[in-house]
């Protein structure tokens, strides 16, 4: 009989019924890159609120997919930055991926560079919902090899692709004890906010 007398008082579940006991037929499938209206969270917690390398504001979004597919997929990791950049490069006209994501959810106001201002700005879009290009990427940060984009992984043979790729140099060991590709998960990444226009 296994011992648990050390882990104290355990709560008793249900008895599950063997007959109708649902078990997961497939694997685990990303959300194909394309167009989707996601949601924020329904707050943004102090964890939400970060610091990149370089000093910028970092947001941390999480958001869930609403449609048109993969209804309650929480892409996570999905973050946004307050550092500023050109679009287009050269044009001196600068913008942050903190603004375009407040553009999607409808912002029409300036985009404060104060980071408490935009921290409390980006707190007041919980709940809302916007559309993004969503797509797929993996990276090995130590060795910095990346691949960016759906189909820039490997077919499934299914006429879709798989969500890992196979690392070109590094290994590991599996269960035989023989080397192997390293295999990198893809995730799903915010390619591009869409900006509401009404």
């Amino acid at each position: 009989m296994a011992d648990l007398s050390n882990l104290g008082e355990l709560l008793p579940t249900s008895t599950l019924d063997g007959n109708t006991y649902k078990t997961q037929t497939t694997g685990f499938t990303l959300p194909k890159a394309g167009r989707y209206t996601l949601r924020s969270p329904e707050s943004f917690p102090a964890t939400s609120f970060g610091k990149t390398n370089a000093g910028n504001l970092s947001i941390t979004l999480d958001p869930t997919i609403v449609g048109p597919s993969n209804e309650n997929f929480k892409p996570r990791f999905i973050k946004v930055s307050a550092k500023l950049y050109e679009r287009p490069k050269g044009s001196g006209n600068e913008v942050s991926q903190a603004g375009d994501y407040l553009k999607s959810v409808g912002y029409t106001g300036n985009i404060p560079g104060d980071p408490q201002e935009l921290a409390n700005l980006v707190e007041q879009t919980a709940g809302a919902q916007y559309e993004a290009i969503l797509d797929w990427e993996a990276t090995h940060r130590a060795s910095g090899f990346k691949v960016k984009g759906m189909r820039n992984f490997p077919t499934d043979g299914n006429g879709g692709y798989q969500n890992w790729v196979a690392h070109p140099s590094e290994t590991v060991m599996n269960d035989k004890g023989e080397k192997e590709p390293l295999r990198l998960r893809a995730n799903i990444v915010i390619d591009r906010f869409i900006p509401r226009t009404n």
